[in-house]
């Protein structure tokens, strides 16, 4: 059902809910859904027409409905009262009478899109009224009668109306056997020894040629004489019984089978019944006559139909004794025969309406979807439906043999509250008054959950609700009642609560987290206001002015300046930390993280984070050094396959936490350890218990793009000489918002998201994360699951994703952002120690190499304050630098360089996203389009600037043309080299 349309959905959910027949006839095929209470309609077509085209489904009647159909399918709302329908539900086409209302169903467009059907079938109300209707008519018919001949004429002409009931007739009376007795002067035949036989008087429907009327046979003849119809009629002779015959068992002669066009339908007969007409209506009696009746071809011979050929018959039977007594003895017997048969027939009726009332009461309990029970006051089963055994889990097998009641009671309810339940039964039966009560069953409910098609288990919880029926002496004598499974309410009650408690928890780690957030953000912001301030005002004192182009500063205020500006660096570092790490925690909780392989060599990677941060441990006095273990050199790994920005990111969040913890302790080492296996970690190596992986962990699979290399595990450890960590702030670590201690914030700072991040980052990557800390010592410890790489024939560089190339620009400025004058540290082979240069090399080195060619850039930025600044720096680093406010001024200079045949040369553009006028991914693609035509020569190496730091952003920037996406902040001295990268491929890609 879930590719269904939604609409469709709503309305057969609306059908099969209805306690009453419901059909849905849906789309063009017309196709045939109903309910449950529908189905005993269909009789053995069903299951076999649910879900089946109409047309196929009800063949034979599909004709004789299609047309109201299309007129539903058309809009119009239909309402039909008894149409007959011939339905093929057993084994013989069965006249049916049904009464419809067709409802259409419009679909969004205002136009049909299917039909809503609510039917009723009303058979046994038309077959009855019409069999009532007609033997009214038949007995008034029969009632002027004087003689046996005029009996027999009557009773033929009285049949010849119910065409569809009795396709054929045909009337014998019997006489004496005597060679010149006629038909027409026989009276009633005395009571003599004469011999008899029978005589045909009449037929209707049977021709006259037919070989199984046969005209005349004597009473006397043997009884399996095979002549016609003779045998029979022999038989309901001796037994005063009515016979009936047909044609599946072979007793009734082939020859009264034959159809006739206008009666029966016109189909082939396939029951008849022979009567046999009796003075007495008993054993004894004398016969008469003798009725040969042929059924309905398409109504079954049921009770009700045998009930009212008795009946005809016994009209018949009265007739004939009235014509025999005198006349005021006939009118006596007349008007007591009528008031008999009237009395007779209305106690038919009441019997019939009292069965099927009982028959509808327990159709419609069985199929209620409520429990409904009758306990006597002694709390025995008197009945209960089905769908209270299957709420309390039994079958009807093992409640029936459940005695006494209180023991059945305890096999189902739950110990905890078997005093609710007797309590409510003791008040029940005391008080005499209708009680409710909730209570818990044993065995356990399971469900299945919608959304994610997972089951769901929890506590059977029902609802009772029971009135008490009093008997004459004000005693409880009966209670009935009805039983309701409440069990996912309370599971989603339950569920409720508690995720109200984690909402009201969240909300308060959440508050935290924004406190925490804050005061990490103020704090730099004050440090940088005071640091600009620092500068402005050593100038000031220097008396020196501000734009002197040759104006000298003296060594104590370079110093000033100096340190200055390191400090506006490292806390622009720290509050990007934090914007990073919810930028990235937001994807996480999106699910838009995704894991992309890139080659790299895992040392040159730990390296490369402890290059970024050597300036910083070299002002805490932090020595490091990376270990690579034996298991990593024993497997000769060189380059594997994995997500390097990835695993970047969380060896940069626990080394920064590890240098966070250890710049205050006496001893200050920090190691990075290197190792790799084919099993999975245990963590054993480093004492580590790894945290187990959540359910919602996502597993990573390898596409195509990961090579075909043997898996491995890479696993990193990084240990500090910090204080340590307590068993109860360990059981804090790596989760949402959460730091070691209240204590650990106020001393240490950070947002407490690091180390939940990492733990997200390795279980992405098929890891693990754990921590041991032994005596002042902490080693944090994760593993990913890796491949090695193996080249190919035609291999080509891996590139990363785009939100692994904006993170790497990042975590480039943090490298690029240390202070000039502090020390290096060394990466170095295990054993080995790591040792800082004096400050003043750090201090005579250039922060930003020369570029062996000048770079022409065209920064297109509409904020003129951005615009300068970064004016200011390229053209410090060497650029020559052209500016434009938007992108239509950006494509009017491209018209006046060397790539459209113009004198202004031109090398790169630096392209904000975001302006007015003419926007950045406007621009980018009139570039790119104009490069297609052919209007530029060549290719123009573009670089975006924008604070869009999201993958989507990114990547749409890069689909519109974008050669590279640099995310603000940046720094120059990292954007120089990626400029001169990119104008270098440009050029080699464009030589022949």
């Amino acid at each position: 059902m879930e590719s269904w349309p939604i609409q469709l959905r709503q309305c057969v959910l609306s059908t099969m809910k209805s306690p009453h027949p419901r059909c849905v006839i849906w789309g063009e095929e017309q196709t045939f859904i109903y309910n449950e209470p529908a189905a005993p309609m269909f009789g053995t077509k069903h299951p076999g027409c649910l879900g089946r085209p109409l047309a196929v489904a009800f063949a034979e009647l599909y004709e004789q409905v299609n047309a109201l159909f299309v007129a539903a399918f058309a809009g119009q709302m239909i309402n039909l009262y008894r149409l007959p329908l011939t339905m093929e539900r057993g084994a013989m086409p069965e006249e049916t009478y049904w009464d419809f209302t067709l409802l259409p169903i419009v679909g969004p467009d205002g136009w049909s899109v299917g039909v809503s059907e609510e039917l009723m079938e009303c058979t046994q109300i038309v077959r009855g009224e019409r069999r009532r209707s007609f033997a009214h008519k038949f007995r008034e018919h029969l009632r002027p009668a004087s003689t046996m001949s005029d009996l027999w004429s009557r009773v033929l002409g009285g049949l010849e109306p119910a065409t569809e009931d009795f396709p054929s007739v045909m009337v014998y009376a019997v006489v004496d056997d005597e060679p010149d007795s006629r038909l027409e002067s026989t009276k009633v035949s005395s009571s003599s020894g004469n011999t008899k036989k029978c005589v045909l008087a009449g037929t209707i429907g049977v021709a006259s040629d037919n070989v199984g009327a046969v005209q005349t046979f004597g009473l006397s003849e043997h009884l399996e004489t095979d002549v016609g119809i003779a045998n029979p009629c022999l038989q309901a002779w001796e037994t005063r019984k009515a016979v009936v015959l047909s044609s599946k068992d072979g007793t009734l002669p082939a020859s009264l089978t034959t159809a006739n066009a206008k009666r029966g339908y016109g189909d082939e007969l396939h029951q008849a019944v022979v009567l046999p007409i009796t003075s007495l209506g008993n054993v004894n009696s004398e016969l008469l006559g003798i009725l040969v009746l042929g059924l309905n071809p398409r109504c079954p011979y049921d009770q009700e139909y045998s009930a009212w050929v008795l009946l005809l018959a016994e009209l018949v039977e009265k007739t004939a004794v009235l014509i025999s007594l005198p006349e005021e003895q006939r009118r006596a017997k007349q008007s007591a025969d009528d008031t008999n048969s009237a009395l007779v027939q209305r106690l038919r009726i009441t019997t019939l309406q009292a069965e099927r009332s009982d028959a509808r009461f327990v159709r419609m309990a069985n199929s209620a979807p409520t429990g409904m029970y009758m306990f006597d006051h002694e709390g025995t089963s008197i009945h209960v439906n089905d769908a209270y055994l299957d709420m309390i889990g039994q079958t009807r097998e093992q409640h029936d043999t459940m005695t006494p009641a209180t023991s059945s009671w305890d096999e189902t309810v739950h110990p905890d509250d078997m005093h609710l339940f007797l309590g409510a039964w003791k008040s029940l039966v005391e008080q005499k008054g209708p009680v409710t009560c909730e209570y818990r069953l044993k065995r356990p409910w399971r469900s299945t959950d919608p959304s994610t098609g997972h089951e769901i288990t929890g506590e059977t919880w029902l609802l009772a609700s029971a009135v008490p029926e009093l008997d004459d002496a004000g005693e409880v004598s009966t209670v009935q009642g009805w039983l309701t499974d409440i069990s996912h309410r309370k599971f989603s009650e339950k569920l409720l609560a508690q995720r109200l408690d984690d909402a009201l928890e969240h909300k308060r780690q959440t508050e935290n987290f924004i406190d925490m957030v804050s005061h990490e953000m103020r704090n730099p912001l004050s440090a940088i206001l005071q640091s600009a301030d620092s500068v402005i005002v050593t100038l000031d004192a220097a008396g020196m002015p501000i734009l002197h182009e040759a104006m000298t500063l003296s060594h104590d205020a370079a110093e000033e300046i100096v340190d200055a500006a390191q400090t506006i660096i490292l806390c622009g570092q720290h509050q990007k930390r934090i914007v990073d790490d919810i930028l990235t925690l937001s994807k996480l909780d999106a699910s838009l993280l995704v894991i992309t392989p890139d080659k790299v060599q895992p040392p040159e990677l730990v390296k490369r984070a402890m290059k970024m941060y050597e300036s910083e441990m070299a002002r805490a006095d932090i020595t490091a050094k990376l270990c690579i273990e034996p298991s990593y050199t024993e497997l000769d790994i060189d380059w594997v396959i994995l997500d390097s920005s990835r695993l970047l990111q969380v060896i940069i969040n626990l080394l920064t936490n590890a240098i966070k913890f250890t710049q205050y302790s006496d001893t200050r080492e920090i190691t990075i350890w290197v190792g790799a296996s084919y099993e999975k970690p245990t963590g054993k190596h480093h004492k580590v218990a790894f945290i187990p992986v959540r359910q919602s962990g996502q597993t990573p699979t390898f596409s195509a793009a990961w090579g075909t290399g043997e898996d491995l595990f890479l696993q990193i450890a990084v240990t500090d000489t910090g204080r340590g960590l307590t068993e109860d702030e360990t059981r804090l670590l790596f989760q949402r918002f959460a730091q070691a201690s209240p204590k650990t914030y106020k001393q240490y700072g950070g947002s407490g998201l690091g180390l939940f991040i990492s733990r997200e980052l390795s279980e992405l990557q098929g890891g693990q994360i754990g921590v041991s800390s032994v005596g002042g010592k902490t080693t944090f410890t994760f593993f990913v699951k890796v491949k090695r790489f193996v080249p190919t024939t035609c291999d080509h560089p891996i590139r990363a994703p785009l939100p692994t190339a904006a993170y790497q620009l990042a975590a480039a400025t943090d490298q690029a952002s240390k202070p000039p004058n502090h020390a290096e540290a060394m990466v170095q082979d295990p054993g080995t120690t790591a040792q800082a240069p004096t400050p003043e090399t750090v201090r005579k080195a250039s922060v930003v190499e020369d570029l062996k060619g000048k770079l022409h850039v065209l920064i297109v930025e509409d904020n003129h304050i951005n615009q300068k600044v970064m004016s200011q720096q390229l053209r410090r680093a060497g650029c020559i630098v052209h500016v434009a406010n938007h992108g239509g001024e950006c494509l009017s200079f491209l018209e006046k360089s060397t790539f459209c045949g113009a004198s202004v040369p031109l090398s790169i553009i630096l392209l904000d996203l975001e302006m007015p006028t003419m926007d950045g991914l406007t621009c980018i693609r009139h570039i790119r389009k104009r490069q297609a035509e052919g209007k530029i020569n060549g290719h123009v190496p573009v670089i975006a600037i924008t604070a869009n730091a999201r993958s989507e952003q990114i990547s749409t920037a890069m689909e519109a043309g974008m050669d590279r996406v640099v995310t603000k902040p940046f720094r120059i001295p990292e954007l120089v080299p990626q400029m001169q990268a990119l104008v270098e491929e440009t050029s080699s890609r464009t030589e022949p």
